[in-house]
C-alpha cells in the first residue's frame, strides 16, 4: 500500500477539515506516526485516502434577485420542509403503531392468570 507523509496541517488542509479533525483521525485511522526532521509530527497516509473523491461544496446557483424568483424559491424550500415533515410523522405514526403493539402484548400477558405465565406460549 502506497502511502504520503504529511503533517497534521498539511493532512487537515487536503482533506478539508480542521487540524484538531485530522488528528482524530489519525488516532482513529491507527496511520503511522513519525517525528520529522522539522521536528513536526508526520504521518503516514494511504494514497487511496487523498485520492478519493470529495462531494463539492453546495453552492446556490446565481439567480437575479426578482419577486417572482424570490417567491418560487420560498416556494420550493416550503416543499421541501412539508416533504420532511411528512417523512417523519409517517416516522412517529410507525413508532406509535409499534409501541401500542408492544403494549397490547403486555396488556394480554398482565391479563393471564399467574399460573400461566409460567405455562409454555403457543
Amino acid at each position: 500500500m502506497e502511502t504520503v507523509s504529511l503533517s497534521y496541517d498539511e493532512l487537515a488542509e487536503r482533506m478539508r477539515i480542521t487540524p484538531h479533525s485530522a488528528r482524530n483521525l489519525v488516532r482513529r485511522k491507527r496511520w503511522k506516526r513519525t517525528v520529522g526532521n522539522d521536528g513536526k509530527a508526520r504521518v503516514s497516509v494511504p494514497f487511496e485516502t487523498l485520492a478519493a473523491p470529495s462531494a463539492p461544496p453546495l453552492a446556490a446557483p446565481p439567480v437575479a434577485p426578482s419577486p417572482e424568483n424570490e417567491s418560487a424559491l420560498t416556494i420550493a424550500r416550503l416543499e421541501v420542509q412539508i416533504d420532511g415533515l411528512k417523512a417523519l410523522v409517517d416516522a412517529e405514526r410507525r413508532r406509535a403503531d409499534a409501541a401500542e403493539a408492544d403494549r397490547d402484548r403486555w396488556h394480554a400477558s398482565a391479563n393471564r392468570p399467574w399460573w400461566r405465565r409460567f405455562a409454555v406460549s403457543a
